[in-house]
């Protein structure tokens, strides 16, 4: 007796308001089942994208896609699917751009990033994707990048060239983690370093007598007892180097040795751990700032790293009071130029900065010795004294700021 052939279970196709769907179930207790469009009027056609779901991975993956994030898999889904491709009906799943962004975003957070700088990232996705309109991932093409760059004339060529390096970051992660096979190059647009702007001693003081006058409004406010710790803050981030945010999350340590601030190392600021080492005066500063942000806190102020950002607007606002053009990290680069010109070693400001490499350093090697010699004459009675061969002990016992240049400027 010939044994029956056992008969397969096809998947339903149903006309629901025009347009043909199938029904896909799967499970016992509880037995879950998916309305899925199939994207045509016509029944022969519906039969034979349902033929398609059932004997392909689409059927699997539409489960999963349902499993992990409901409805809204299924329409990424739906919306993924190429029913015509070489005028026929072969299905084709894609990633697409906007499924890349929401992995890559997962991806950062994993990495530990900052939340502003994912922020950062993810603007400038959202920028291309809009400009470019693309929708796959396997569609990207370097015309898209062209593109990009003509719709930007209104920024700068330093911001674009900042956009660019965040999709040159982005297309390395998609060849990385395979989603594309060959790896994307992107031009940047040619621009011309500009000069490192530091503030003169001059400069310095004349921003420091507007601090005084004191901003008592919006959001720049700062008490008139507050003066003074302000002034010293930005003698600290002039004479330290230290980022906005540094002083206030990172450890203060004080043992026999002295003082000095332990900088943990990240993957976007510093590439290592390092030590600034402070005078007491500089460390007591620090303690102040800190425990200036946890009043304003108790004060009613919400968010503590825009309470933080007050150092920050009250310096803008000087600036403007004083007709310097600037902005508060040039109080960085202010250290940096002073301690280059005082030591000459691209190494050692390298690592004062936290840099990786001397990359970033180079551009403080180019400053004019002449213009320096009139902005720093502090920094130019210094050079002379220790190269002087009738100060030897002087040498001796000063040494340390060229070979730990993130002692920063302790000999006041």
């Amino acid at each position: 007796m010939a044994k029956k052939k056992k008969s397969r279970r096809t998947l339903p196709v149903f006309l629901e308001s025009g347009s043909y769907y199938t029904r896909i179930r799967w499970g016992t207790k509880p037995r879950f089942a998916i309305k899925f469009p199939l994207c045509t009027d016509t029944k022969a056609t519906a039969e034979h994208r349902r033929d398609e779901i059932a004997e392909t991975s689409l059927k699997g993956k539409i489960i999963t896609a349902y499993e992990r994030y409901g409805s809204e898999g299924v329409k990424r889904i739906k919306n993924q699917i190429d029913w015509r491709r070489k005028g026929g009906s072969i299905v084709r799943s894609d990633y697409t751009l906007a499924d890349a962004v929401i992995e890559y975003r997962e991806y950062l957070i994993g990495q530990r990033l900052a939340q502003k700088t994912i922020n950062l990232y993810m603007m400038d996705l959202k920028s291309f994707a809009d400009i470019t309109r693309i929708k796959y991932v396997s569609t990207i093409q370097p015309r898209y990048f062209s593109l990009f760059k003509r719709k930007q004339t209104h920024l700068s060529k330093y911001t674009v060239n900042r956009q660019l390096r965040a999709l040159q970051t982005f297309c390395n992660w998609m060849y990385d983690e395979g989603h594309i096979e060959n790896l994307v190059r992107i031009k940047k647009l040619p621009v011309i370093a500009t000069p490192v702007n530091y503030f003169s001693n001059e400069e310095f003081e004349l921003i420091l007598t507007n601090v005084k006058k004191g901003f008592p409004h919006r959001e720049a406010k700062m008490d008139a007892d507050d003066v003074e710790l302000f002034l010293d803050a930005y003698r600290l981030y002039r004479d330290t180097g230290l980022r906005l945010s540094e002083p206030f999350n990172n450890e203060l340590k004080a043992d026999s040795d002295g003082f000095r601030l332990k900088i943990v190392g990240s993957t976007t600021k510093n590439s290592y751990k390092r030590f600034v080492h402070l005078t007491e005066f500089q460390a007591t500063t620090i303690i102040r700032m800190n425990e200036w942000v946890g009043v304003q806190l108790k004060r009613g102020r919400i968010h503590r790293e825009y309470t933080i950002m007050v150092f920050s607007r009250v310096f803008k606002k000087a600036l403007k009071k004083s007709r310097i053009n600037g902005k508060f990290h040039d109080l960085r680069k202010t250290f940096a130029t002073r301690l280059y010109f005082l030591t000459s070693s691209e190494f050692a400001l390298c690592h004062a900065l936290g840099h990786t490499d001397t990359n970033m350093t180079k551009q403080y090697t180019h400053c004019d010795k002449v213009e320096l010699t009139r902005d720093f004459a502090d920094i130019a009675r210094l050079r002379n004294l220790k190269d002087s061969s009738e100060n030897s002990e002087w040498v001796r016992k000063n040494g340390y700021v060229e070979l730990y240049s993130n002692f920063g400027f302790m000999y006041k």
